[in-house]
């Protein structure tokens, strides 16, 4: 199995790499590797790296980079994620599995039916921990970036995003006609999914967002979970446009 490291792309200069921070304990205590083990570097923008482990330090790995490449992994079409926060430990497995289906960027909201309440404290440490998590499902998954978990938004402010995207879209399972089968075609470019908390968006926070730019649509004829909703529309959405 190739062993897989994102590194900033300063540590990259010509055929030399360096691994630095938490990274360096992981391979040398967990993964065991070795002086002469090939392993893969990716740089956050998409290229990866093919190297060889040159020396290893208590502090930093040396790579020898044999080749680059484009990643092959990267979805055409760029997927943000508006999710409500859930209880409990939920989000680390939408944003891990989101991660895997190529999700580009997650951005976290307290809708008005949310049960989750941090304070400023909690926010910065659930920010680095779901961050890790994409950086981890990154890794395990081939991924040529890491999705960027954004900072904690009101629902009302993330409205303000729809104008950013090509489409966007907010799952709602009072909706009877429309399905995002529907707008999805190869024109579409960049998608925003935004996906209730437990207890769903009520229908005045659906009506704000339909006036703001989204578009309500139907996920299927069965009710889905707040930690099911987004990973099921990525699904489909690379079904439709990647497949």
């Amino acid at each position: 199995m190739t062993r897989r490291f994102f590194i900033p792309p300063g540590n990259i200069s010509g055929s030399r790499a360096l691994i630095t921070g938490s990274d360096v304990d992981h391979a040398r205590r967990v993964l065991r590797l070795k002086e002469g083990d090939s392993i893969e570097l990716r740089d956050g923008s998409g290229r990866v790296f093919a190297s060889k482990i040159i020396s290893l330090k208590a502090d930093s790995i040396s790579c020898e980079v044999i080749s680059s490449r484009s990643a092959r992994s990267e979805p055409k079409t760029k997927v943000s994620l508006l999710q409500s926060i859930p209880k409990e430990s939920k989000m680390d497995m939408i944003i891990q599995k989101c991660t895997e289906l190529g999700v580009s960027e997650i951005i976290p909201v307290q809708s008005e039916r949310s049960v989750v309440r941090l304070s400023e404290e909690k926010k910065k440490s659930r920010l680095a921990r779901w961050q890790k998590i994409a950086k981890e499902a990154a890794e395990q998954s081939g991924r040529g970036i890491i999705p960027r978990i954004n900072a904690i938004l009101d629902f009302n402010e993330s409205l303000k995003l729809a104008g950013n995207f090509d489409l966007s879209v907010i799952p709602w399972e009072m909706e009877e006609k429309t399905t995002l089968k529907k707008h999805l075609n190869s024109g579409v470019a960049s998608i925003l999914i935004a996906v209730g908390p437990e207890g769903g968006f009520s229908k005045a926070e659906v009506d704000k967002a339909v006036e703001a730019g989204f578009r309500s649509v139907s996920l299927g004829k069965r009710i889905l979970r707040t930690e099911t909703a987004g990973i099921a529309a990525l699904a489909m959405i690379n079904y439709a446009l990647e497949m």
